[in-house]
């Protein structure tokens, strides 16, 4: 892509501070609490509580060190956190891979999870090796599958309860979306103006542009009820919909030198490199948009809004620009509609994306490009 980010300036120490206060070191050092205490609760059990034979004592760790727990302890320290940085390791693997919609990263998952095993085998080996344990060599294979099959059980119910979540976070940010941009488009303000226009065209007779008008301000309001509620819509309606939602913000506009809005938005009509149609979910770029048009024109001031939207081959390329008016930038705003945007980006298109805001020269610039 050739979007390029701002650079974002920090320090040291609250950059490693940010990194170990990560949720998934939090989630790893929980981890390996729970295996330290379960390790605990197994050995005193196996100590104090389960007699043995003294034959196959001698198969047993906590036996084998029974009069030094101090290195049992260590031992154990030690072997568990490798254990789980490769199990969260592999985690993180499988997370990556998912994101990848073909069919490689399954077949790049099988061979990753064929050398963990034997990863594993050589850890395992090592482990009863330095410790001295002599195991039958069903036993140490029952080990290795087991300590395999665990973290393929680990890295399935985790990515399984990350799709629910962030299903269940799509569904709220998609409502949110439907929501802020009736709100934004749906008000009595706008539909006034809007109203109001098509009025005085009526009235000066001007009935094709009236029409005209009148079946844009219906497509706007039919696309808003009907896409808006499915995951994906056509890049050809959500066009026609941004294309209508501009010009209806033309419409309400006077004629003058000192309002300048262009607007070009284009697509080759090329499924994605996939093979899929090219859909794109809905309402996702009109935020942008209404912004542009609130917080950029003036009616006193010279002003422009400049939007470009190319789709080719599957790709995105959008880019608005908007005058900053100082009394514009005076109004309260939330920013609600653009945080909508960043989260609903994260969610649906993580890795395939990449969005750059600026605020600098009297001029908003917005780029986003995505691969869809």
């Amino acid at each position: 892509m050739n979007v390029s980010l701002p650079v974002v300036k920090t320090t040291f120490w609250p950059a490693v501070r940010q990194r170990l206060l990560s949720r998934e070191i939090r989630l790893f050092g929980i981890h390996l609490a729970i295996w330290l205490v379960y390790d605990l609760i197994q050995s005193y059990v196996l100590l104090y509580w389960i007699p043995i034979d003294p034959q196959r004592a001698e198969l047993i760790p906590i036996y084998k060190y029974r009069n030094d727990l101090w290195a049992h302890a260590r031992i154990t320290l030690v072997a568990s956190t490798i254990y789980l940085l490769t199990v969260h390791g592999n985690y993180a693997i499988f997370k990556r891979l998912l994101r990848r919609d073909s069919f490689g990263p399954i077949i790049a998952f099988v061979g990753i999870e064929i050398f963990y095993f034997f990863l594993l085998s050589v850890l395992v080996g090592f482990y009863y090796g330095y410790t001295g344990l002599k195991l039958e060599n069903g036993i140490v294979f029952s080990v290795i599958a087991f300590c395999w099959l665990y973290a393929l059980l680990f890295a399935g119910i985790r990515a399984y309860r990350n799709s629910r979540r962030n299903q269940r976070l799509l569904y709220q940010q998609k409502m949110e979306a439907e929501v802020a941009a009736l709100k934004a488009q749906v008000n009595p303000h706008f539909l006034f103006n809007a109203l109001n226009n098509l009025y005085g065209m009526a009235l000066s007779g001007d009935s094709e542009r009236t029409a005209a008008g009148i079946e844009q301000l219906s497509s706007v309001m039919r696309h808003m009820v009907e896409e808006s509620r499915r995951d994906r819509t056509p890049i050809r309606k959500e066009i026609r919909f941004l294309e209508d939602t501009v010009d209806l913000h033309r419409m309400r506009l006077p004629l003058r030198d000192t309002i300048r809005v262009s607007s070009v938005m284009e697509w080759d009509e090329e499924p994605t490199p996939s093979g899929r149609p090219a859909e794109i979910a809905p309402l996702l770029l009109v935020s942008f948009i209404e912004n542009a048009f609130k917080y950029g024109i003036s009616m006193d001031q010279p002003c422009f809004v400049d939007i470009r939207l190319t789709v080719r081959h599957g790709h995105v390329l959008f880019r608005c620009q908007n005058s900053i008016i100082s009394q514009n930038r005076l109004e309260s705003s939330t920013g609600t509609g653009i945080s909508n945007v960043r989260q609903r980006l994260a969610l649906i298109y993580p890795n395939r994306h990449q969005l750059a805001i600026t605020d600098q020269d009297s001029v908003f610039d917005v780029r986003l490009a995505i691969d869809l």
